[in-house]
């Protein structure tokens, strides 16, 4: 992809998440039990990055833990939410772009989680330089965790064959293995999500080549790829 396609897909991305913020976090109540095992990663009092914090749950798992914890995102409505629900972290709730830099120093946080976002990014090389992003601010030792969507189960793979099927026609302004899955938020709106559909060996390939070391690759309920590795 072109640069300037990259940052219309990410621009649509930030805006469709504003749209459906609200849907968004009823929806997002509580933390997901088939993840729940991430909070066992987290010592008491690390220093913590929420990368993609949406409405700050993950802090559902995390509060007895007193983390220093900063969350990020490209939805400033989302971002809005969590400190409404979060007023004790507000300070540290920062809506970002969606480009492949964040404001943080090297080598600063213990942990890093990330839940549903990677799918998000178009583009290999983008993906890369994000991967590269999250080593850069990990400290030596630290652990990230990183979830995408399984896309090959039934209910989406749809979606991924009708986006190569145009691509072969040239219909398509994405890349193999890239779709768009529609999503209605409460006034009615349909926002189309950008989804890039990793198979486990590639998003555990993609934060090997950034520098970390892996130390597991699972798929969990079917549902989520999941990935633990550490600088």
């Amino acid at each position: 992809m072109n640069n300037k396609l990259i940052n219309t897909i990410l621009q649509e991305t930030e805006n469709g998440y504003d749209r459906m913020a609200e849907k968004l976090s009823g929806t997002r109540n509580f933390f997901w039990p088939d993840l729940a095992f991430i909070g066992e990663h987290i010592s008491e009092g690390a220093r913590v990055l929420d990368f993609g914090c949406g409405n700050g749950r993950l802090l559902e798992i995390l509060r007895d833990k007193k983390p220093e914890y900063y969350g990020v995102d490209v939805s400033q409505k989302l971002i809005d939410l969590a400190k409404v629900r979060y007023p004790e972290f507000s300070r540290n709730f920062t809506k970002i772009s969606g480009q492949a830099s964040l404001p943080f120093p090297d080598d600063f946080f213990n942990n890093i989680v990330s839940i549903a976002v990677f799918h998000h990014f178009p583009d290999k090389k983008f993906r890369s330089d994000m991967a590269r992003e999250l080593y850069r601010v990990t400290r030596p030792g630290g652990e990230v965790i990183v979830t995408a969507w399984n896309l090959w189960q039934p209910r989406y793979r749809r979606y991924i064959w009708k986006n190569m099927v145009r691509k072969v026609f040239l219909f398509s302004r994405l890349d193999f293995g890239d779709c768009e899955i529609p999503f209605r938020n409460n006034a009615g709106e349909i926002f189309r999500r950008f989804h890039h559909a990793y198979t486990l060996n590639e998003l555990a390939g993609l934060f090997s080549q950034a520098g970390f070391r892996i130390e597991a690759a699972k798929v969990v309920n079917d549902k989520n790829l999941v990935v633990i590795a550490r600088k």
